[in-house]
């Protein structure tokens, strides 16, 4: 382009992205962006942080929200997204899932039970459309609610998936160990059929306060070594009764051993 002798030349795209940190030749439409690193420039420097102010925002939107009870939340959260839970009205736990919250949430309730009773439990949970923003780091979640005093579940092992035998016997739960299960909680069992030790122990685990298993290594062995079916009549006792209803029935070299995270049946 032709100019006057007075006239400034008009930038060239290329000069343009040069002042700029440069265009990627490899992909084009890339920017190279280069961090000013001057001290004396620091105080002028704008940097969005993505993160926090999603947080931020997502803080906004739960608080708007009301509080529902966590077995209502359980058949409503029917999309990915974020939740928090809630105990005596103190807000304790913040999750987030790419599955359906309501998947989630029932493996919570599942850990919840004969530990602390549904009606102390509340929820507030979003939805989030664009499914990359669930892919916001946990840890930066678990801080930004912790400096409200609203992850205090996040830190004691109450999020953890059902341990397995070997890691539940390097692993204690600080929330395990605040909230002991009621040993007592009615487990129902049996019917008309008859079935065999492991189906029964397996109906047992269902409904029991405290995760209850044969370990996959051992489950093989125990049905060979229990392959007798049993006629057990439809009852409800209590779960540790049950615990001693099989203990009596465990073939020599058995046993149930007990943890704070699980009880398994093994070898």
């Amino acid at each position: 382009m032709r100019t006057s002798g007075t006239e400034k030349p008009e930038e060239s795209a290329d000069e343009f992205n040069s002042d700029f940190g440069g265009r990627d030749t490899t992909h084009p439409h890339i920017v190279n962006i280069q961090p000013i690193r001057d001290p004396e420039d620091e105080p002028y420097v704008f940097r969005f942080e993505l993160g926090p102010a999603i947080l931020q925002q997502l803080l906004v939107k739960l608080e708007s929200l009301a509080a529902q009870p966590l077995t209502d939340a359980v058949v409503k959260a029917r999309h990915p997204g974020f939740y928090q839970l809630i105990l005596d009205g103190k807000p304790v736990y913040i999750g987030k899932t790419s599955r359906t919250i309501s998947a989630r949430l029932k493996e919570h309730l599942n850990k919840l039970r004969g530990r602390i009773v549904p009606e102390r439990m509340m929820c507030r949970f979003a939805y989030v459309e664009d499914p990359s923003l669930v892919d916001i780091s946990e840890g930066a979640l678990i801080r930004f609610f912790d400096q409200l005093d609203a992850a205090e579940w996040n830190h004691t092992g109450f999020g953890s998936k059902v341990t397995g035998y070997r890691r539940g016997q390097q692993r204690r739960s600080i929330w395990a160990t605040e909230f002991p299960p009621d040993l007592k909680w009615p487990v129902t069992a049996g019917g008309s059929s008859e079935v065999k030790l492991s189906r029964i122990i397996t109906s047992i685990a269902g409904q029991a306060p405290i995760t209850l298993s044969i370990p996959r290594d051992f489950k093989a062995e125990f049905d060979r070594d229990h392959p007798a079916p049993l006629n057990l009549p439809k009852g409800t006792r209590p779960f540790q009764e049950w615990i001693v209803w099989v203990e009596e029935r465990l073939a020599k070299g058995w046993r149930v051993q007990r943890t704070n995270t699980g009880w398994y049946i093994v070898k």
